[in-house]
């Protein structure tokens, strides 16, 4: 596994990378030219205790190649139970963000795959205005009616050329989804599991600014954005600050 090579921070299990941006990019930039076939999830603290609680998600999540840290939680979680703090928090967005970029400058096919219908499009646009030089071998939405549906899709990823796929399903769908059909799309380079980014890229739903950002609280925004994730706040407080207990703490 390609962690196992580089610095990580176990934490209930499960080993988070340790790294800054700057060497994410020059990680990403070798597994591209490598053509090694890297899976990247991007857990938050709510991830986080979901897996702590199902053994079958924390097996998911251990199918990843690089696992990055993605809220201030994970942070959190890090000083208490690893007895090693992570140093840097590296938010699936902006780790999507960076790849798009290495993506346009090399010359990279990425397929957009989830959101509501013309999300990915509009995602996908987005920043084909910001990247002129980007590829995009095609999208889709993450609503499939049947299981024909699903193997069109497939097979629409595997004939597009995509070298690239970045994939917004939510948690646990689309690092399912990514486990499930790596080994059908042998020619992608990468998949990345992104959550609500496309929504964001998109222009349908605003991220935290600056200054929440800056001070690791941009879960609160979330949670003030869309009342209902108040309802996982237990969980994620146990996931953070709880004991230690079973076999994958």
């Amino acid at each position: 596994m390609l962690s196992s090579r580089l610095p990580t921070v176990s934490i209930r299990g499960l080993p988070f990378l340790d790294l800054d941006p700057k060497q994410l990019n020059e990680v990403l930039q070798e597994q591209l030219r490598l053509c090694s076939q890297t899976l990247i999830f991007t857990p938050n603290a709510k991830i986080g205790a979901d897996a702590q609680a199902d053994a079958r998600l924390h097996a998911l999540l251990c199918q990843a190649d690089l696992l990055l840290p993605d809220g201030a939680g994970i942070l959190l979680a890090s000083k208490r139970h690893s007895g090693q703090a992570l140093k840097h928090r590296l938010p699936g967005i902006e780790a999507g963000e960076l790849v798009l970029r290495i993506a346009a400058t090399h010359g990279y096919a990425v397929y957009f795959l989830g959101g509501k219908p013309e999300i990915a499009a509009s995602a996908a646009a987005h920043w084909q205005a910001q990247l002129p030089t980007l590829i995009v071998a095609g999208t889709h939405h993450g609503y499939f009616a049947t299981e024909q549906e699903k193997n069109r899709v497939v097979q629409e990823i595997r004939q597009s050329g995509a070298e690239i796929v970045l994939v917004c399903l939510g948690f646990p769908a689309q690092e399912e989804w990514i486990a499930q059909h790596r080994l059908l799309l042998p020619s992608v380079r990468l998949f990345m599991g992104l959550g609500g980014s496309f929504d964001v890229w998109a222009g349908k739903l605003r991220r935290a600014p600056r200054l929440f950002r800056a001070a690791h609280m941009e879960w609160l925004w979330r949670m003030l954005c869309e009342p209902r994730r108040f309802l996982q706040l237990p969980a994620m407080l146990r996931y953070v600050f709880g004991a230690k207990t079973g076999k994958n703490n």
